[in-house]
């Protein structure tokens, strides 16, 4: 049985392969005496298990009419999804199959299969892309950072004596705090003794600013808001009031980057902890860059996308996010009531979460075909092999795949492969340092 003809319909909304499938008159035949088989299996008056004739079998299924749609039936269910695999196309969906003229032994039969495919989409350009990419190697400025790192680790803190001190941004404000939410106190913030480090982000942007210029003894009485960049209120309706009795001052104390903090992390002296640090920068980056070089530059290609993709296939691909979702919280001993409460979720908000992944999936995929298909790209069996040998279907048996009628999912994944390959080897990319971009350099 093999696909003869392959069709593409597109209304506008959505796209459907046709597909007209022949089976040979050997496979129609094999198809027949199998069916055929199982009818006689019953029983029938007058012959023993097996003996009766290919007319009295026909009988009692209904006719020969009858009996022909049961081995269409037979030979579709055993070979037509082997076909369609093999013709390298994936229904979104269920396909829907038509026989419109009758089967008969010893000929050809042929059908058609229709059903929704993703959609071909095409690229305004088909360029390399231009990224950014952070340099290879651990820098001077990143060494830097990752010892302000080490010496906020090793922090210490010294009372702030001076009894004519003004809070400031930066300083640490021992403090006895009450809030409330509409005279409604909040979980632990009756009368509640804190350290607040002002513009550290311990308490809101509002709440800090509140406090400074104040002097240790003074008891301060305000409004403020604590709400996120995107207006959602950690409690209540976020409009929150303060009283705060200011206690005293301290200042965080950072020790010099000197030997005897080298000393301290198990370096020799200031030298071999820079060492050591550009080596497990370095490390780190070759770990981290080309993930991040294969965002980038699927992010890059995406831009290029000519249109939306259509509704439908955001719809499918929705159905395996969240299948993949839940598993991956089975897998973690969790439920989705915990995961969102965890993550300070509605129902809504996880909702909007898995439909834009689910865009972003939908759209990397009509990305990458139209890149594979531009570049006149194949995938070869040495290609498959290797999706065996370690790659993403190393879980199972090439034999197992074929069974399941499923290697042209193995197919796509080469070919999403090969595209994305293709963008990085051709990425022109352009080196940038972040501490120089902040540094105005």
């Amino acid at each position: 049985m093999e696909v003869k003809d392959k069709v593409r319909e597109d209304d506008g909304e959505r796209q459907e392969l046709v597909l007209t499938i022949t089976a040979s008159a050997e496979e129609v035949d094999a198809a027949a005496d199998k069916f055929f088989k199982e009818v006689a299996k019953r029983d029938i008056p007058g012959f023993r298990k097996g003996k009766a004739p290919r007319t009295v079998l026909e009988q009692t299924v209904g006719g020969h009419v009858n009996a022909m749609g049961g081995v269409a039936e037979q030979l579709i269910n055993d070979l037509a999804f082997k076909a369609i695999d093999g013709a390298d196309v994936i229904f979104v969906g269920e396909p829907e199959f038509n026989v419109d003229a009758q089967l008969e032994t010893g000929k050809p039969f042929s059908f058609t299969v229709s059903g929704q495919v993703a959609p071909v989409m095409t690229l305004t350009s088909y360029e390399p892309v231009s990224i950014e990419m952070p340099p290879e190697e651990a820098t001077e400025a990143e060494i830097d950072e990752q010892l302000r790192q080490l010496q906020d680790y090793y922090h210490s803190f010294e009372d702030i004596e001076d009894p004519d001190h003004e809070a400031a941004m930066g300083d640490y404000v021992q403090a006895v705090v009450t809030v409330t939410n509409n005279g409604r106190l909040l979980p632990s913030m009756n009368q509640t003794n804190r350290m607040i480090g002002l513009g550290k982000g311990s308490m809101p942007e509002g709440f800090d600013a509140q406090l400074v210029g104040a002097k240790a003894g003074e008891v301060r009485e305000f409004d403020f808001e604590a709400k996120d960049d995107e207006g959602n209120a950690a409690f209540g309706d976020g409009n929150l009031h303060a009283v705060v009795e200011v206690k005293g001052f301290r200042r965080e104390v950072l020790p010099p980057i000197d030997d005897a903090l080298a000393v301290k992390v198990g370096c020799t002296d200031v030298s071999d902890m820079r060492d050591q640090m550009r080596r497990a920068i370095n490390m780190q980056k070759g770990k981290d860059l080309p993930k991040l070089m294969v965002d980038r530059v699927v992010d890059a290609a995406l831009e290029r996308l000519d249109g939306e993709v259509p509704s439908y296939y955001v719809d499918f691909i929705r159905q395996d996010v969240g299948r993949e979702l839940m598993h991956s919280l089975e897998k973690k001993g969790t439920n989705l009531q915990d995961f969102l409460l965890h993550n300070q979720l509605d129902s809504d908000d996880f909702k909007a979460q898995v439909s834009g992944e689910a865009q972003r999936r939908a759209a990397i995929d009509c990305m990458l075909e139209a890149v594979f298909a531009h570049e006149g790209m194949e995938v070869t069996d040495e290609d498959i092999d290797r999706m065996f040998e370690g790659g993403t279907a190393q879980d199972q048996t090439r034999e197992a795949w074929e069974k399941a009628n499923r290697m042209s999912d193995i197919r796509k994944m080469c070919r999403q492969q090969k595209a994305t390959r293709w963008l990085v080897d051709n990425a022109q990319v352009t080196v940038v340092d972040a501490s120089d971009e902040a540094a105005g350099k």
